[in-house]
């Protein structure tokens, strides 16, 4: 293996790589644990260097393209990266808007962008990290952006300026995403990378710093191969590639988690459970049944307000689907507005998490939600935002208690008695304890230890306690949503059950 070479020399080849140009290039990722124990390995990496203001496209790869049928079989698509394609069609859109609000500048400031990372093969992708290189009119290299992803599909921008010495890029930032089981989220990063619009070649090294500033991980990534030109290769090297390399794309992630597996098991490393992530990273994507819950509970939100004495508003903003640029460096699911009258205080609520709406369905009220949620001392749990959280939930309490003295529409006899049989049969089945998250009893390491005798929210179940909103459901909607919400809320704990066997998504 050539985790020894130096970053200088790790690509020797003259590879021909152009900013200019979308290219297929042959290159090879590296890790060398230093400590607490030694551990090394490397493997091949299929990855492509694509010119972001005026990318090209054919049969073999293809960028931006949205239509299905004209994509490459290698694929590089805005949708996994960045803001996952919300900011535009294009790579250069979406950097774009990312650049805007970070720092505020214009396209015109970096007419030439230059992304290296590794494309779909069959539909698939598995990046670990991408690099984007941004470039003024004068070709001087100005940021680097190195986007880092985790195997829970949480994703952080790192956006490194250039520290204005001549010769490697080379700049620190603080680390606060977490990424591998073995590290916390403490430390930082140092990127040293070569220029690939002065040498031509790929050579990136990632070191990951310990809080005391002790180099911990060494992760380098460099080309081996002359790079390719898809437009200019023959139809035969052309499938020979996709057979030889293609298979390195699909089995990216069980190669790292082969090395996680003798990491635990071998070693002996200790883990890091998986916290919430912090307002500055990208979190997973919902699914079906945590989306279905968020418009359930944004109905709650707005039965809630309009039944409080005094008048009130409820704003509604679903990040994903609004072209508004927010102001705040931060991503989220859903962000909700209380306007307090007559003093027209605004207190906001940002979901940042899916795991939101999977502890939500375990509380009695949404204050008490909302107190755990807010005002834990511990931030890896925390799964929303506010500006003001004491002031929220006091606000939220006036709602609950005005609310719980609203007189239930009556239903025809028949359906009422489905309904509440439906509800009782649900909650002997499902877990109603409050589901709260794993830090510091079962997080840490140093922790771990004495948790056993402590008491795990996360496993346990008891059976016939209510949840806020299920009594809301069960009044104020149509037949057809409360099964759906039934099945949708078995479904989700019983996964979230399951899933706490392997530490949890």
């Amino acid at each position: 293996m050539l985790t020894n070479v130096p970053l200088q020399l790790a690509a020797k080849h003259g590879d021909d790589v152009s900013i200019h140009k979308t290219q297929i290039i042959k290159c090879k990722i590296s890790h060398r644990r230093l400590f607490p124990k030694k551990h090394r390995f490397a493997y091949p990496y299929l990855s492509v260097g694509i010119s972001v203001r005026s990318p090209t496209s054919n049969w073999l790869l293809s960028v931006n393209t949205a239509s299905w049928w004209a994509r490459g079989w290698l694929h590089v698509s805005p949708k996994d990266h960045l803001n996952r394609g919300r900011d535009g069609a294009t790579l250069s859109e979406n950097i774009d808007a990312y650049l805007q609000l970070q720092v505020y500048k214009h396209r015109t400031d970096f007419p030439y962008v230059y992304l290296l990372t590794s494309p779909r093969f069959l539909n698939y992708a598995f990046s670990p990290a991408s690099f984007w290189y941004l470039y003024t009119a004068d070709m001087s290299l100005k940021y680097v952006v190195a986007e880092v992803n985790n195997t829970f599909d949480e994703r952080r921008m790192y956006l490194f300026p250039a520290s204005g010495n001549a010769g490697m890029f080379r700049q620190t930032l603080g680390k606060d995403f977490h990424v591998s089981p073995f590290n916390s989220r403490k430390g930082a990063y140092t990127l040293s990378t070569l220029d690939p619009a002065d040498e031509g070649e790929i050579s990136v090294a990632i070191t990951l710093r310990s809080s005391k500033g002790r180099p911990k991980l060494v992760a380098r990534w460099w080309s081996v191969t002359p790079a390719i030109d898809p437009e200019m290769l023959p139809t035969v090297q052309a499938l020979w590639l996709l057979i030889c390399w293609g298979s390195n794309i699909l089995t990216t992630f069980l190669k790292i988690l082969f090395q996680a597996i003798l990491l635990a098991r071998v070693r002996k490393l200790e883990i890091w459970y998986r916290p919430e992530p912090s307002p500055s990273a990208l979190p997973r994507r919902p699914t079906a049944a945590e989306t279905f819950l968020q418009y359930i509970f944004v109905r709650y939100m707005e039965y809630l307000v309009n039944t409080a004495p005094g008048k009130h508003g409820v704003l509604t903003r679903l990040e994903e689907q609004d072209g508004e640029k927010s102001c705040s460096r931060s991503y989220s699911l859903l962000h909700l507005r209380v306007i307090q009258q007559p003093s027209h205080e605004v207190l906001s609520l940002r979901v940042h998490t899916p795991q939101f709406y999977r502890q939500l369905i375990t509380y009695g009220t949404l204050s008490d939600y909302l107190s755990y949620t807010l005002l834990h001392p511990y931030e890896e749990n925390h799964t929303a935002w506010s500006s003001d959280a004491q002031a929220l939930i006091r606000a939220i309490q006036n709602c609950e208690s005005a609310a719980s003295r609203q007189v239930p529409v009556q239903r025809p006899h028949i359906q009422n008695a489905l309904v509440k049989t439906l509800f009782a049969i649900s909650r002997q089945v499902r877990c109603v304890r409050p589901l709260r998250g794993c830090y510091p009893d079962h997080g840490l390491p140093s922790a771990r230890g004495n948790a056993k005798t402590q008491h795990n929210c996360r496993a346990l179940s008891v059976h016939g306690g209510p949840c806020f909103l299920d009594d809301f459901v069960r009044d104020n909607c149509s037949l057809w949503l409360q099964v759906q919400y039934i099945l949708t809320t078995l479904r989700l704990q019983w996964r979230t059950w399951a899933m706490n066997f392997i530490g949890g998504e």
